[in-house]
């Protein structure tokens, strides 16, 4: 991996017209993102059930040790030639196994909320709850995956992950109490809501900092997606919590915590209630969260996108005006990645990129891969991505020729790699 404040220079000086150099991974992802690279970039993915199954690591020891976790991500998404690189865990888990919750484990895939044993099943279990203790369950696994993002350079903002507050209100208590709390039990959600941003998350942050050296953390939140919540209640209860989050770390910890990603993001599952008005409020919910925190951006990427009009969405980023376009991040739904053809899938990018990706500032990626995704279909995305999206984008982009990717297998390719070792181990009984 190359130096990230090098990188992201690179990208910038690339984004505004000065093409100095040859772009890496990760110099093409800001460059992209920001203005135009030479291609559209295809960043990591979240794929850790994917990235554990190609590699053949036992999810027992994939998941409890986070070294391997990371190594295994790197090497999968370096096989695949994506420009970037994700290292994720099950991070919807860590703090509610930590404070007592049961948990169903596998050997094939991530451990689970046991949902029949919810830890919590009325108002009165928040007072036998006590402050997270950072060394139990397997905070310190996400510690160290956190750790080796910091120091082996894990992307262009490396940090820690957690579990966001009303995403671990659902985890905690399950989706329909929790909704219900916020609905009926408003007193019991703020308190319950204050438990995890103060008594929780902050102390896993915490550890971050100290253990990993971490300077900033995102959370995940893909239960305050919309239609799960509306967008009133994203308003009224998952904004101000993120707000309070960040600004008590700031002060106590000194460090940035983000929370509310994936909060807002457009999911309808439905494709005839598909409403441009609304997904527009949703891209601006979700740009309050994540990569831009308060910026206008088009997220693409839970929902149905292959489903979407993606005029609707060029329209939105193009609101500003010429020149002045908003960023699309674009993920092709992991479902859909999963059971189409390659054919399918090139169709579907040649579109994408003919409507959205002519003038930059767009990347296209993956919606959290699933584990039995044939990795050829993987491979074609990041393959037609970097042929069809290669700028300037072509006049006829179905006139661009494509073949669908021929690849070594990973247990070929892995011979020689600096992770092949421990992959290799882990594999051992």
């Amino acid at each position: 991996m190359g130096n990230p404040m090098i990188e992201g220079l690179q990208g910038m000086l690339w984004a505004k017209g000065l093409r100095i150099g040859k772009l890496s991974g990760g110099a093409r992802s800001v460059a992209g993102m920001l203005g135009q690279a030479d291609t559209i970039p295809m960043p990591g993915a979240q794929m850790h059930d994917h990235c554990m199954t190609v590699a053949r690591v036992p999810a027992r020891k994939f998941y409890w040790d986070g070294t391997l976790c990371y190594d295994v991500q790197i090497a999968v998404q370096r096989w695949y030639a994506m420009d970037g690189s994700s290292a994720l865990a099950d991070v919807y888990n860590f703090e509610v196994e930590a404070l007592g919750c049961k948990m169903i484990y596998s050997d094939v895939a991530m451990p689970t909320v046991d949902t029949d044993h919810p830890l919590i099943s009325a108002p009165q279990d928040l007072a036998k709850l006590r402050p997270l203790d950072p060394s139990k369950g397997r905070i310190p696994f996400n510690v160290e995956i956190t750790k080796n993002i910091v120091e082996r350079g894990g992307g262009l903002l490396p940090g820690g992950m957690f579990c966001s507050p009303f995403s671990l209100m659902c985890q905690a208590m399950g989706y329909p109490r929790a909704v219900r709390a916020l609905r009926r039990e408003p007193e019991f959600a703020r308190d319950l809501l204050a438990y995890i941003e103060n008594d929780v998350i902050l102390p896993h942050a915490k550890a971050q900092r100290d253990l990993a050296k971490a300077k900033q953390t995102s959370g995940a939140d893909a239960w305050a997606c919309f239609p799960n919540l509306s967008i009133p209640m994203i308003e009224e209860w998952v904004v101000p919590s993120a707000n309070r989050l960040k600004a008590r770390a700031k002060a106590e910890l000194g460090m940035t915590v983000t929370a509310g990603g994936g909060a807002g993001d457009y999911c309808e599952e439905d494709p005839s209630k598909f409403d441009k008005q609304l997904m527009w409020r949703c891209f601006d919910l979700a740009g309050q969260f994540g990569l831009l925190a308060g910026g206008k951006m088009a997220l693409m990427a839970m929902g149905r996108t292959q489903e979407w009009d993606p005029h609707w969405v060029q329209e939105y980023a193009s609101l500003d005006g010429p020149g002045k376009k908003r960023m699309i991040y674009a993920m092709l739904n992991g479902r859909f990645v999963r059971d189409s053809s390659p054919q399918e899938i090139v169709a579907k990018l040649r579109q994408w990129i003919d409507i959205m990706g002519r003038e930059g500032k767009i990347a296209i990626s993956v919606g959290n891969i699933p584990a039995d995704t044939p990795p050829v279909n993987i491979h074609t995305v990041v393959a037609a991505v970097h042929t069809i999206g290669r700028q300037p984008i072509a006049a006829d982009v179905n006139a661009i020729p494509f073949q669908i990717p021929t690849f070594q297998p990973f247990d070929e390719w892995l011979k020689g790699q600096p992770e092949e070792e421990p992959i290799r181990k882990a594999r051992e009984k």
